[in-house]
């Protein structure tokens, strides 16, 4: 048995035992509230001389209505309770990723850049680091170390030389395929966890505001009039720096003297000082002194003139058909398992695609994105292989 609540025309509860099914129990009370409901209407339309009292009274009426339908629907047998909805704004949502099942990361990681500080890829991880932290991506910062020497392999041997685990990283570039096409790599490229790609970096010739050489033309007549009198520095033997000046040298029937350093920050360095007549840069590394004034760029190797560098011509537009951009990424030693793989990817994404990387990375030094995951990254690698083991054939200047 249960009780019938139904509210009569005269506004009054009325209250019966009944043995009626629940679903005619329901319907009843609907009923109920329909009548009182017109009722209630009627009251309001005819009022007569005691309108604003019938309206109080009105008011009265309907708050008891819904109070009785509120209590009919929850008591109602089989249906499932309404889900309340809340007013109150959600709290907002960590950025951080959960560790992995198997607790990944518990500490820091160790990032091994290749190179000294203050060249391109120098700039990029602890870019990416800071973004991460400020964005709260990762639960530690990385423990960043500088490892120069061997044209970059160094660093690159003691990272691969690491426990598979993800806890040490370093830079996955084009050297690493490079290294291998001109027998100075110790290892193959095929060595590395390739994790993401981040960046996608072009190049430019620069030389010190007060060099004779105002224009590319100057440059390259320089080089004519005198093979190899003209010094170009670079970061590393077997390098992007060093395999897209041998294609300049290719396209516009030049020689220069190639002069290797360990990373673009010395690059510079080496140039202000006078110690060589020109260099390989990317506008991570130069941008800063172009700004101060003290260095001048003559060509871009980019399909059209950059965003902020609009006073720089390309190559293509000044005769030399070549336009290249090299790459940055993050990759580890081989065999990283591939839940943590997720984990780091799926990190660096989230960097790689916030406002601030735009802004305080991308924007500020230039840099176009290029961001791959790590199955993409990897087939990418096959394919950048394939591609110049048949191109270095045609680059001798390499191989002196």
């Amino acid at each position: 048995m249960s009780q019938v609540i139904a509210f009569r025309a005269s506004g009054r509860l009325n209250v019966t035992t009944a043995t009626a099914p629940r679903r005619s129990y329901a319907r009843s009370v609907v009923r109920g509230a329909k009548s009182a409901s017109t009722a209630i209407r009627r009251d309001g339309r005819d009022c007569g001389p005691h309108r604003q009292g019938r309206r109080t009274e009105m008011r009265l009426r309907v708050s008891v209505l819904m109070s009785v339908l509120a209590f009919t629907i929850g008591a109602c047998g089989g249906a499932a309770p309404a889900t309340p909805t809340s007013t109150v704004a959600a709290a907002p949502t960590s950025t951080a990723l959960a560790t992995t099942r198997s607790g990944f990361p518990s500490r820091s990681i160790a990032f091994i850049v290749p190179y000294a500080a203050g060249g391109g890829s120098d700039i990029l991880i602890r870019s990416l680091d800071k973004i991460a932290q400020d964005l709260k991506v990762l639960p530690q910062s990385f423990t960043i170390s500088n490892v120069a020497g061997g044209s970059g392999f160094t660093g690159k041997q003691q990272a691969i030389g690491k426990a598979a685990d993800g806890y040490t990283l370093t830079i996955g570039d084009d050297s690493s395929v490079f290294g291998q096409l001109l027998n100075q790599a110790p290892m193959k490229y095929t060595d590395f966890t390739y994790i993401a790609r981040l960046v996608s970096d072009y190049n430019m010739v620069v030389v010190r505001t007060e060099s004779p050489y105002k224009t590319l033309k100057d440059w390259l007549d320089g080089a004519k009039a005198k093979p190899k009198g003209v010094s170009v520095g670079g970061t590393g033997i077997g390098n992007a720096d060093h395999v897209q000046l041998a294609n300049i040298e290719k396209r516009s029937s030049t020689q220069f003297n190639y002069v290797s350093f360990d990373s673009g920050g010395q690059v510079m360095t080496n140039l202000l000082g006078g110690k060589v007549d020109s260099a390989m840069a990317n506008p991570s590394e130069a941008y800063e002194q172009m700004r101060a004034g003290k260095v001048r760029a003559l060509g871009v190797t980019s399909p059209q003139r950059l965003a902020d560098l609009k006073d720089v011509p390309t190559l293509k537009e000044q005769g030399v058909d070549y336009v290249v951009a090299q790459f940055r990424g993050v990759a580890g030693p081989k065999g990283i398992p591939a839940d943590v793989v997720t984990y780091l990817e799926e990190a660096f994404r989230r960097v790689a695609r916030s406002e601030q990387w735009k802004t305080d990375y991308l924007e500020k030094y230039q840099q176009a994105d290029g961001f791959m995951g790590s199955a993409d990254f990897t087939k990418f690698m096959d394919e950048f292989f394939k591609e110049n083991e048949q191109s270095f054939k045609e680059l001798p200047s390499l191989k002196q």
